[in-house]
Formats: C-alpha cells, structure tokens, sequence
C-alpha cells in the first residue's frame, strides 16, 4: 500500500493555509495551494494508521468492548480552525485523528494508563482531560497529542496527531452535539437561538456526568431534580426530541454494497434533503480514497451561515463529507450516529434522567 509523503516545505505549507483561509469560497480556492494543502493532510494517513493500530492493541489487550476509528479532518474545519484560533497550518494537531469509545468512564482512564506505560517513541506532546475538567460546552473525553517518531519511516517524524479516549455515554452527548449542528443550525427562530441550544447541552452534558460518576470530585452546579426540570423546559421549548427523531426517520442512506468489507469509507451528508451517501474503499485504495476525498470537498459548499455551535467539535455548516478508515461498516455507525442523524442513545439517556430525577429536589 502506497501512502503520500510531505511533498512541501513547513513555510509553503504554512503560505497555503493562510491563502486559503482567506478565501470567501471553495470557487476562490488556488489550485496549488488547494493540492499543498491536500498533500499535507494525506501525509498523516501513514502515522495516523500506526497509531490507531496501537491504540487497537491496547483496547484489546484490556480486554474491553469498544469501537476504534480513524479520521483525517475535513478541509473546511482545517481553514475554520485557522481562522479562529490564528495558528499555522504545520502547528495543527489534529489533522489525523483516531478514536476509541469504550464502555465507561473507567475504562478510558485503564485506556489512557496503559499509553503512559507503552514504550513507544512517539512523544506524548501534551494531554487534555475533559473528564476532569470538561469544557464550557459540557464537553467530556481525554484528548492525547503525540508527536509520530520512527527510524524507519523517518519522512513522517514529528507529524502530530491526535487521540481521542471517550465512553459510550461521552460520545452519545458529542455525537448529538453534531447532529443538531447539521440538522437545526440554521433553521432556528429567533425565539429558539442560540443559546438556548448552548444552554440545552451543557445542561445535558451535566445530567449524563451525573449518570456516569457517583461523586463529581468538584460542587456540582445544579443538583439532579434541577438538571431534569431544566432539561424538560428546554426540550418543550426547543422541540429536541421531534426535531431530532423527524430527521432521524427522514434520512435515506445510499450505501455500496461491499461496504461491508471495506477499509476506509466517504461519508458525504446532506442535511437538507436529507440524505447521506456512503463511498466505500478497500484498504489498497487509499490513494483513490483521499482523491475522492479531496473532490468532493471542492463541490460542497465551503462557508454558509450557520450558528457556531461548539466550535471544538466541528463545522457543522450544510452538507459535510468526511473520509474514515475503520475496520467495519458497523463501526462506523457507531462511531459516526451523527452522519445518521441518529441521536436515539442519547434522548434514551436524556429522557431516562428526567424521567427518574424530575420530582427530586
């Protein structure tokens, strides 16, 4: 299998992420800057399949059940990301990202203990831990940066790449997060705006961290008869639950029938029809795949107004593409629900708390 190598130096490369950042739309896009970038992102597909094959080995070696995927970041979360956080292209960290969602809350931790005790030599560059300290959006999950060493694959050292460690109930929250972003971003009404939505999530997030934890390790802001009440007034106001679930039975799914067996899939979203097309890869085609990639990235609209809703998660604005490599069909729906509009996990756990919290005090 034949994998890209960094074609450009780190200035050019640089000079092609401000070049296109600055541009309106994808029409505006410089062809060469356009291939640099392009060049740049393939280039952490090599590292990014040696470290999700570790994190693989570890994950089994635990002995847990989970779902492991990889994925190289879209090119307008790439320009979106430059933008607003006023970095360099080559200082990005998150351009190859793997991801493992396991059971618990305990297993992330064993998880993230048994990567400070391999004797790998890639260099652990920094750790986030949103479990510990969750983000003001409600945000959860252990976020690891690695700097990509090798003697033998020497023209990958120092790439950065990034791994993700979440529950089942993590993700279900971060999944939904996504959904709302692609399906009700831009149609909400002035009387539903925004905050609303922010307010809705983070009161969310609170209600599944009480679910996971027995004992915070910090005050809880709200006790769990105000997060239930607080989440039914939200959800008759915003119509979560109907929204979501319409979208949810509205979505046709065109799928290739070797799907199946494939190792690495293109899912292009789009939202206002809805519908979701999967393209499917052998894990040979990985070339063809990032082409593909890169084409259907030119054809979907690059900006359109769109409520910025928890911008560290993604860019949510309209049709979405993006390529994943996974081991099955089936994972990718779970690791995924959102490119499904599917929320049911989540609004079960939702509704679940409400339903046993609403009368406590």
């Amino acid at each position: 299998m034949s994998y890209s190598i960094p074609q450009f130096s780190k200035s050019a490369v640089d000079k092609a992420g401000r070049t296109l950042a600055a541009a309106a739309s994808a029409e505006e896009f410089d062809d060469t800057a356009w291939d640099i970038l392009g060049n740049w992102r393939a280039s952490h597909a090599f590292p990014l399949n040696t470290v999700t094959v570790s994190l693989k080995g570890k994950v089994s070696r635990l002995g847990l059940e989970g779902v492991v995927v990889q994925r190289l970041k879209r090119s307008r979360s790439i320009l979106s990301k430059l933008l607003r956080d006023s970095m360099r292209l080559t200082q990005m960290q998150d351009i190859g990202g793997c991801r493992a969602v396991v059971a618990s809350i305990d297993d992330v931790y064993s998880l993230r203990s048994r990567f400070y005790k391999s004797r790998s030599k890639h260099v652990l560059v920094s750790e986030d831990d949103y479990i510990a300290k969750p983000k003001n959006s409600g945000y959860r999950g252990i976020h690891l940066i690695y700097k990509f060493q090798s003697a033998v694959k020497p023209e990958y050292n120092n790439l950065l790449l990034e791994v993700q460690l979440r529950s089942q109930v993590q993700h279900a929250w971060a999944t939904a997060v996504e959904t709302v972003g692609a399906v009700v971003g831009q149609a909400l009404k002035s009387s539903q705006g925004e905050s609303l939505w922010l307010t809705y999530f983070q009161t969310a997030s609170l209600a599944l961290e009480y679910s996971e934890t027995p004992a915070f390790g910090r005050t809880p802001s709200m006790s769990r008869g105000q997060v239930a009440r607080e989440l039914e007034r939200l959800d008759e106001r915003l119509e979560v639950n109907k929204k979501l679930s319409a979208y949810r039975a509205a979505l046709r799914a065109t799928e290739q029938p070797k799907a199946k067996s494939a190792g690495y899939f293109l899912l292009v979203l789009l939202p206002d029809e809805p519908g979701l097309q999967v393209f499917s890869f052998s894990k040979d085609e990985a070339d063809a795949a990032q082409k593909e990639y890169q084409r259907y990235e030119r054809l979907l609209p690059f900006r359109s107004r769109q409520m910025p809703l928890f911008p560290e998660l993604a860019d949510y604005s309209g049709a979405q593409v993006v390529l994943v490599g996974a081991e099955s069909f089936r994972s990718i729906r779970e690791a995924y629900p959102n490119y499904y509009l599917d929320t049911e996990q989540f609004m079960l756990l939702v509704t679940q708390f409400i339903q046993r919290y609403r009368r406590a005090a």
